[in-house]
C-alpha cells in the first residue's frame, strides 16, 4: 500500500464523523433490494431533455451548463441534474462522459482531467450525480450518503443518468465514458450497458463496490454498529454491493476497446478487483501505473487522459470493431 493511502486509512478510521460510512444503517430495505436487480441496467436508456444556459468561450474551449430532470426515484433536492459540456474551441467528434468519484462534489477535480482531454481534442461531459454537488441532500460538510439505501439510490441514479446521457449525445459525437475510483466502476456499468459501441476507460476502478468497501481502506470507516454489527452484517453487505457488478453483465463486443488503468500500490481498490474487470472483458487493455490511489489521480493525470484517448482510438480501429 502506498504511504499516502496508508495515511488515508488512518484518517478514515480516526477522523471526523463525516468520514464514517453508512452511519445511518441500512435505510429503506425496498430501495436496497432495487440495487440487487442488475437486470434493470439492461433496460432501454431513458430519454432526457436538457435546458441549456449560455455558452462561455475561450481560446481553448466552449463551456455550457445544462439541466435535466432525474430519471429515477431520488430525493426532491436531487431532482434536477446539472451537466457541464466542455468542447475544444475548434470542435470535436469525440466526447467523453466523466463520472464522479466518491465524495467528488462539484466539477473541480474532473475539470483537471477535462483540461487534459481538451489538449487531445476530446470534449467532456461532467455530470453531477444524485446526492452530490448542487444535488446534496445534507448539510455542506456532512456525509450525504448516510445509509446503504442512499448509496443504492445514488448508484442507480448515476448509472441511469449516465446511460441517458450517452443516448442523448450519440447523435452528435463518438461517445466515451470514464471515471476515477467509484466513477470508474459506474463508467464500466454504463459503458457495458450503453446499447451501442462506446469507448470505456475505468480508472483505478473495481468491478463492483464490494471489494472497495469491504477489502480496501474504506472498510476502516464503516459504522458496523449501525448495520447490526460486523459479524452479522459483513456478508450481507458484500452480497448487496457485489450485486452491482460488471461481472454479472453480458460482455458486449465494444469492451474490446476498453482501456483500464490501475495503481500498483492502491490501498483503496484491491488489485484483484481490477484484474477481475479486465479478465471479464476479453481484449481489453490493462495499464499499471506506479503509485497509490491518491497519487495516481494527482500525479498521473496525463496518463489517465492518454488511456481515455486510447480507448477512443481502439473503438475506431477496424481491428476493434
Amino acid at each position: 500500500m502506498h504511504p499516502i493511502d496508508r495515511i488515508g486509512a488512518i484518517a478514515i478510521r480516526r477522523g471526523p464523523s463525516r468520514l464514517r460510512v453508512f452511519p445511518g444503517g441500512w435505510g429503506d430495505q425496498s430501495i436496497v433490494a432495487e440495487m440487487r436487480d442488475a437486470a434493470r441496467l439492461e433496460d432501454e436508456p431513458s430519454d432526457i431533455r436538457i435546458s441549456w444556459g449560455p455558452v462561455e468561450r475561450s481560446e481553448q474551449a466552449s463551456v455550457r451548463d445544462g439541466w435535466f430532470d432525474a430519471v429515477t426515484d431520488v430525493p426532491d433536492r436531487a431532482q434536477t441534474a446539472l451537466v457541464r459540456r466542455i468542447e475544444p474551441a475548434g470542435g470535436t467528434t469525440r466526447m467523453c462522459l466523466l463520472m464522479a468519484a466518491w465524495n467528488d462534489h462539484g466539477f473541480d477535480t474532473r475539470q483537471l482531467l477535462a483540461d487534459e482531454l481538451l489538449a487531445r481534442g476530446i470534449g467532456s461531459l461532467l455530470l453531477e450525480i444524485p446526492y452530490y454537488g448542487s444535488r446534496r441532500v445534507a448539510a455542506d460538510r456532512a456525509q450525504p450518503i448516510q445509509t446503504v439505501a442512499d448509496f443504492a439510490r445514488m448508484g442507480i441514479g448515476a448509472v441511469a443518468e449516465g446511460r441517458a446521457m450517452l443516448k442523448r449525445f450519440r447523435r452528435e459525437y463518438t461517445m466515451g465514458v470514464a471515471g476515477y475510483s467509484m466513477g470508474g466502476n459506474i463508467a464500466a456499468l454504463i459503458g457495458a450497458t450503453a446499447g451501442f459501441p462506446v469507448a470505456i476507460a475505468p480508472l483505478a476502478a473495481s468491478h463492483s463496490p464490494g471489494p472497495v468497501f469491504l477489502d480496501g481502506v474504506i472498510s476502516n470507516g464503516i459504522k458496523w454498529e449501525s448495520l447490526g454489527g460486523e459479524s452479522k452484517a459483513r456478508e450481507q453487505l458484500r452480497r448487496t454491493l457485489d450485486a452491482v457488478s460488471v461481472l454479472r453483465l453480458p460482455v458486449p463486443p465494444w469492451t474490446r476497446a476498453a482501456v483500464i488503468v490501475a495503481a500498483k500500490s492502491d490501498g483503496f481498490v484491491p488489485a484483484a478487483a481490477t484484474l477481475s474487470l479486465h479478465e471479464h472483458w476479453p481484449g481489453s487493455e490493462l495499464r499499471w501505473q506506479r503509485g497509490g490511489h491518491a497519487t495516481l489521480l494527482w500525479r498521473k493525470r496525463a496518463a489517465l487522459a492518454d488511456a481515455i484517448a486510447a480507448s477512443f482510438d481502439r473503438l475506431n480501429s477496424p481491428s476493434e470493431a
